[in-house]
């Protein structure tokens, strides 16, 4: 599974084109693949059957090694239980062919160069009413697409784990992905300093007004995304103080996405001692080691910034 605060310390690729509404076509058929060429792994074909199918569509070779990373990582998990990941790149199969040799063992999943004219891809994007890249497609065993989001930030591991152990439920995902849609629409405006993106994110805070992980996302996405110039500070301490209100249970996730905040608006000494509070009153293992993750990552920009070095960037969407 993707660490949430792991993405401090790692580019993702976004693009920041507008999505439609594609919700309500889940559980519709998946389309054929028809590829030019596969490059790795055996030819995939969607069937009913006993298999779970990750489709991707991307540039691969834009991908960064935690991408794949964490793409290999969810076929070796659920390997054993029919997952089969593919990745079906718009590039052409002789500058795919290198790439995928260099990556060697990181790169544990089929990958396919598009047919001429990106014909699956724009198949699939067309027919959900995508328009957004990169995107991944889980079709369940039935040949239906079950979810639709990014790869790495909407939720795919996720996904895979409720359908594999049966817990997956059609209505709850079409909820999730049209919040995973708004919020999406939101970035977009808020990347390019658009004036309607408080509008957009004032409609986000009205939605998720009684639902305290969707507003610490919220708040999380704000302080976070570093390709936002201008963070609505206000929006994501709105968003923290009403989950606050809602929930203790997530008391650990608000703190730290407080000191992401802090840390994020030049109050990063005071966004580094939140966090390390937050790490002494943490309840279990996993809540330690990923608080660890985000205090490493400032740390970093902290000691770069002391000595006048260019760290890399340590939030990314």
């Amino acid at each position: 599974m993707i660490n949430k605060y792991a993405i401090l310390l790692v580019g993702l690729i976004t693009c920041l084109a507008p999505v439609s509404s594609f919700a309500d076509k889940l559980g519709d058929p998946a389309p054929p693949l028809t590829v030019k060429e596969w490059i790795k792994g055996k030819p995939v074909q969607i069937m009913p059957g006993t298999n779970i199918y990750v489709l991707v569509f991307c540039s691969l070779s834009r991908a960064n090694d935690f991408a794949l990373t964490n793409l290999s990582d969810l076929q070796r998990i659920y390997q054993d239980k029919g997952l089969v990941v593919v990745a079906i790149s718009d590039e052409p199969a002789e500058q795919l062919k290198p790439f995928v040799q260099l990556k060697g063992t990181k790169i544990n999943f089929a990958v396919a160069a598009d047919d001429d004219g990106s014909r699956t891809e724009v198949s699939y994007l067309k027919a959900f009413k995508e328009m957004a890249l990169p995107r991944a497609f889980v079709v369940g065993k039935d040949g239906n697409v079950l979810w639709i989001g990014h790869p790495l930030t909407g939720g795919l591991g996720g996904v895979v784990d409720e359908i594999t152990s049966g817990r997956f439920n059609l209505e709850q995902t079409q909820k999730n992905v049209v919040a995973a849609e708004q919020m999406e629409k939101y970035l977009a405006l808020a990347r390019q300093g658009d004036t309607n993106s408080a509008m957009m994110g004032r409609r986000l805070l009205s939605i998720r007004n009684n639902d305290a992980p969707g507003l610490c996302d919220l708040a999380y996405q704000i302080a976070s995304d570093s390709f936002i110039q201008k963070r609505d500070v206000a929006l994501a301490t709105a968003a923290l103080d009403r989950a606050e209100q809602l929930a203790t249970t997530n008391a650990t996730d608000i703190a730290v996405d407080r000191a992401i905040l802090l840390f994020q608006t030049g109050r990063e000494e005071e966004g580094l001692a939140r966090a390390r509070q937050a790490l002494a009153s943490a309840h279990s293992q996993e809540e330690r080691d990923e608080i660890q993750v985000c205090i490493h990552a400032m740390e970093v920009r902290v000691a770069a910034a002391n000595t006048n070095q260019i760290a890399a960037p340590a939030v990314k969407p």
